[in-house]
């Protein structure tokens, strides 16, 4: 019961709540610069994030207390710092996998040379790295992101965000940028000197497999915040969420296959710290690889109107437009460009007839009524075309560049 006060008390709760908040907040002011609209709604968007994160929080408790992975409070500490460091250079290395990675390798470094903890004013910090335990954490690394992979195909890209983004040789481009958190408080053992013992408590034969020196353990409720971000300019929002999901639950996997046997093998640890890195940024790059390669999607079409979005509550979500479709044809007049948009909704003002080309090329038929003081408008963004001047400039920043920025407007240029 202390324990679950404890964790309602902590301003961290309450802080990650916040940032996710703002985060959906930036999200949609960037809707509103470049579309005059709001398509995400912050608040839902928030309120999904708790939801969904309490059950991946959930889903890594379970997992964590089953296999035995016990941390020590101290390595939280030390790898919050190694993370925050990190994030000085870019903000997206703010994630347990680069952290645990490095703590990994330094621990290993302070092995090989732990003649350096007599060195004064420097042997106190290389004494906690040598004392530092990082295969508890690095398995917590690999479970994170299993859950990761689960929340990313269950959201499936609708927290995604249409932009505008100058594309190769100057050209503007449509792109969705996905990017959700969702706030996943978790239940770990944590090492501690007196608790539970290990030897009456043991679940199996080995247990704890990622704490073999753990002799007493007592239980943490921690908050924290998972979550992941990228770029499509090649494929719809849920077909990208597919594939990241699928190399998230590949990359775990192989993660925590592979600090399971440097619990047994100590020389695999090395490996493992560096799959923890150097596999992460393989997905990074990867990414970016086969978006480059990709012809973009969310560009002009001879055949008709390509949708880069629909905004709620208007007449083109009530009919089912999709975005990526290719509106042909409105109240049986042929559009190819937006301008012709407008004077054919005009040639019924009460109803409205569409037809359509899906993703898979095929033509589908649509209908609805038309409501006074919507009579001009359908309810849809479309791809960039000649005609656009203004794009997002989307900057992969560190932290200190954030904090430089913080006072200046975003970046929107023609």
């Amino acid at each position: 019961m202390n324990g679950l006060v404890s964790f309602f008390l902590n301003p961290g709760l309450y802080l990650f709540i916040l940032f996710i908040y703002l985060h959906y907040r930036k999200q949609m002011a960037f809707e509103r610069q470049l579309f005059s609209a709001r398509i995400q709604t912050p608040l839902i968007q928030t309120m999904r994030s708790i939801g969904m994160g309490i059950v991946g929080g959930l889903f890594v408790s379970v997992v964590s207390v089953g296999l035995g992975l016990v941390v020590r409070v101290q390595d939280m500490w030390l790898l919050s710092v190694i993370a925050l460091i990190l994030a000085m250079v870019r903000i997206r290395f703010l994630c347990l996998a680069y952290a645990s990675g490095v703590l990994g390798l330094l621990h290993i470094i302070a092995g090989w040379l732990p003649e350096l903890v007599h060195v004064q004013g420097f042997g106190a910090v290389w004494q906690v790295l040598l004392d530092a335990k990082p295969l508890p954490l690095l398995a917590l690394a690999a479970i994170l992101h299993l859950a990761e992979a689960f929340l990313v195909r269950w959201n499936g890209g609708k927290d995604a965000s249409p932009l505008f983004m100058e594309g190769k040789r100057g050209r503007i481009v449509g792109v969705y940028e996905l990017h959700s958190f969702w706030f996943t408080p978790l239940v770990l053992l944590v090492d501690v000197p007196t608790g539970w013992n290990v030897g009456h408590s043991a679940l199996f034969p080995g247990w704890p497999l990622f704490s073999p020196d753990a002799a007493s353990w007592s239980l943490l409720l921690l908050p924290a915040v998972t979550g992941y971000s990228d770029l499509t300019k090649a494929m719809p929002p849920k077909q990208k969420a597919g594939e990241i999901a699928s190399q998230l639950g590949l990359y775990s996997l192989l993660l925590l296959a592979l600090v399971y046997g440097a619990s047994w093998l100590p020389g695999l640890l090395f490996l493992a710290a560096l799959f923890a890195l150097f596999g992460h940024e393989g997905m990074v790059f990867y990414s970016r690889w086969r978006e480059n390669k990709l012809p973009p999607y969310y560009i002009q079409s001879s055949r008709g109107i390509k949708v880069m979005a629909v905004l709620p509550n208007t007449p083109a979500a009530e009919m089912g437009i999709l975005p990526g479709e290719i509106i042909v044809k409105v109240n049986g007049v042929a559009v190819k460009e937006k301008a012709q948009l407008y004077p054919a909704l005009q040639v019924n003002p009460a109803f409205c007839k569409l037809e359509a080309l899906t993703h898979d090329g095929e033509i589908k038929f649509l209908q609805c009524a038309i409501y006074a003081g919507s009579h001009h408008q359908l309810g849809i963004i479309v791809v960039p075309d000649a005609a656009t001047q203004y794009f997002i400039d989307v900057r992969k920043s560190s932290v200190l560049q954030l904090i430089k920025q913080k006072m200046q407007k975003t970046d929107i240029g023609a």
